[in-house]
């Protein structure tokens, strides 16, 4: 649950979860509404899941104070009361209970219907140590791919750069019917690659197009959970 909460963090204060019968289901955007989080975890990820279906709005800084108490055995136990809206959260010896906040306020984002004619898997600390480079020299940063590299690169007005290339060897899948590249935002894409490379997953899929959103897939819990993130690209008016 831990893990969860800090990758949902990185975007927002506040997410709705969608328990049902299979899994829980969470979707959230950043308030600025370009980045966009998914992800669909299996009843088989949590050590026990007794649910009926129901949304819970959670208040996820109070809920990563309340994992820092967690040890490294300790089981995370969540039990929601209906008819009050609290959320009862047992870590060890100490139960904590959080008021569930209104979901009928909050964002039901959708995924993008996208088609891409491109996409790159990479190691997790791979691309995160990129991403952290490029944002040694600015907040954005050029992501470009063709049928031989995925190159990840940044160059400001001062001279300064950096380019990161790797070649079709060093990633578990490249494909591409023709080169393209975009622009990206840093500021959520460095931190969340950083948590990825952390131990959540191994590998990264990336897909992108020139002026099109940045997809990024990956699977966690060994391949029990499905997480997609959506980047709006950088566009600049001529």
């Amino acid at each position: 649950m831990r893990e969860i909460v800090d990758i949902l963090s990185v975007l927002t204060s506040e997410a709705k979860l969608v328990w049902g019968e299979k899994g829980l289901s969470i979707s959230v955007v950043d308030g600025s509404h370009v980045a966009l989080l998914s992800a669909t975890i299996g009843d088989e990820c949590f050590e026990t899941y007794e649910v009926e279906p129901v949304e819970i709005g959670l208040d996820l800084q109070k809920m990563r104070d309340l994992l820092t108490l967690a040890g490294p055995s300790d089981l995370v136990e969540m039990d929601y009361d209906d008819a009050v809206g609290a959320i009862n959260v047992r870590v060890g010896e100490v139960l904590m209970i959080l008021r569930g906040i209104d979901t009928s306020t909050m964002d039901n984002p959708n995924q993008p219907n996208l088609e891409f004619k491109s996409k790159a898997t990479i190691g997790s600390e791979k691309l995160s140590r990129a991403l952290r480079a490029a944002k040694f020299v600015g907040g954005e940063v050029d992501l470009s791919m063709d049928k031989n590299q995925l190159a990840v690169s940044v160059t400001v007005e001062a001279g300064e750069g950096v380019n990161v290339k790797f070649e079709s060897g060093e990633l578990s899948e490249l494909v591409c019917a023709s080169p393209t590249h975009s622009t990206y935002s840093l500021q959520y894409l460095g931190e969340l690659t950083k948590k990825l490379a952390g131990g959540f997953t191994n590998e990264v899929s990336l897909e992108f197009e020139e002026k099109y959103p940045l997809r990024l897939t990956w699977m966690s819990n060994d391949g029990g959970a499905r997480w997609t993130y959506f980047l709006a690209p950088r566009i600049v008016n001529d």
